[in-house]
């Protein structure tokens, strides 16, 4: 190992950067290395060699340099010795951007890691920068949440993000998307707004992206229409300024789900055909999909089932193979709603049995508070009260854990009222449909 650190001060290093991430010794292993020795590291006890170092810098999203280690035969020297416009940054950032359009996040993500390294050390910050960012979105598309808001959160204060204001708001909005994907609406809604007045001058491409991610946050989290109206009137004027169709498509499906969450369907049914007819499926098939469950979802919320199984039926031929673990979870959540709503709690109960006991779906990141709350639904529907105020209570936490205080409110109403009737399937306590 060349280094400019002791073995002792390495140790202090790493375990500074796996405590900022809230990781244990084990995680930060990997199934490579055991806690024991990660132990042993951040104690002094044992010398990291090259690989080792590489492996925890990646599991930590950092470059070595950072803990002041320069590995792989002082690249950082060769490195620097190139002109800032390094082939090996550009050819990295090219496959990277290659392996994204072909939809292998996963080599999207280790060429973009590369491509921050060598950047880094060539004293190249856009492209540090640039890179960084595509690793994010990587992650973003792994369902790995945590670490997409963890990286764009740091790089919206990277010197880049700090001289060009584009590179901040993309970076804010990303952060607003993943924490809100990741189920920590307060910090979506707060790096939203922050996006929202960094982008306050720039294109409108940059503004509409940054003030979707804000009103998708305000509307998830239920606050009032009075609040997230202000923003929707922004998005309804840009839309003819965007002059890509799906970036329109994208806007209106956006201000169709605050319609569908502020209970105005008319407006919701609206919007989302406007952004049926403005997507562009073969751009994304994956988006195309999502949209369809988006709407099953809307319409579930108001207590519509018309149209539910088909456009469920659509998402479900697609996001089961191609979709990511939260799409799987989503869906089925969708999936076990509708069962409730038709009348077969028993249906509903086994769908959402399947989603709490998986090791991966069961995430709580993965809005786990409504795979609970459903499941309090289908125990009240059948008759099982003090199973489902069990239920309703754990539901009620987590939503409260995420920052979604409206779901929390009803939970515990449901909670209180100990399953006198299902207020959102129409479903009694025999688990007869209600007319």
């Amino acid at each position: 190992m060349a280094a400019t650190t002791t073995h002792a001060e390495f140790g202090q290093l790493l375990r500074q950067s796996r405590r900022s991430r809230k990781m244990s010794q084990v995680e930060l292993g990997g199934g490579r290395y055991s806690g024991s020795y990660i132990s042993h590291l951040e104690s002094g006890r044992r010398t990291p060699t090259p690989d080792v170092i590489d492996f925890l810098a990646r599991q930590l999203g950092v470059s070595p340099l950072e803990w002041g280690v320069r590995t792989h035969f002082d690249k950082e020297a060769t490195l620097r010795a190139e002109a800032s416009n390094d082939p090996a940054v550009i050819e990295e950032l090219l496959v990277a951007e290659r392996a994204w359009y072909d939809r292998d996040w996963t080599a999207a993500e280790a060429h973009a890691e590369r491509a921050a390294a060598s950047a880094q050390v060539a004293g190249d910050g856009v492209r540090h920068w640039e890179a960084l960012y595509v690793v994010a979105q990587a992650r973003f598309a792994n369902a790995d949440f945590a670490s997409a808001a963890r990286i764009a959160q740091e790089i919206s204060e990277h010197q880049a993000a700090r001289r060009h204001a584009v590179a901040r708001a993309q970076s804010l909005s990303l952060a607003s998307i993943a924490n809100r994907a990741g189920s920590r609406l307060g910090w979506a809604i707060a790096y939203g707004a922050r996006a929202v007045e960094t982008a306050a001058e720039l294109p409108p491409i940059i503004r509409a992206e940054a003030v979707m991610a804000l009103v998708s946050a305000l509307s998830e989290a239920g606050h009032g229409r009075d609040e997230i109206d202000v923003y929707v009137q922004q998005l309804d004027e840009m839309i003819p300024l965007l002059t890509a169709s799906h970036a329109r498509g994208m806007v209106a499906w956006t201000i169709g789900t605050a319609a569908y969450s502020a209970g105005d369907v008319s407006e919701g049914e609206e919007r989302y055909r406007q952004a049926g007819e403005w997507l562009v499926p073969q751009r994304d098939l994956r988006l195309w999909l999502r949209f369809h469950r988006s709407l099953a979802n809307c319409r579930l919320d108001t207590g519509q089932t018309d149209g539910v199984g088909e456009l469920l039926r659509i998402s479900s031929t697609g996001l089961e193979i191609i979709g990511n673990a939260f799409d799987v979870v989503d869906l089925r959540q969708a999936q076990a709603r509708l069962a409730l709503a038709t009348g077969d709690p028993a249906r509903t109960l086994e769908i959402v049995d399947g989603l709490l006991n998986d090791p991966v779906l069961g995430n709580p990141e993965y809005n786990r508070g409504m795979s609970e709350w459903i499941r309090g639904e289908a125990l009240c529907a059948l008759g099982r009260q003090p199973e489902a105020r069990v239920q309703y209570a754990v539901a009620a936490h987590l939503f409260e854990e995420d920052g979604r205080l409206k779901q929390a409110l009803e939970a515990y109403h449901r909670l209180s009222e100990s399953c006198g009737r299902n207020l959102t399937s129409g479903v009694d306590t025999d688990g007869q449909v209600m007319m």
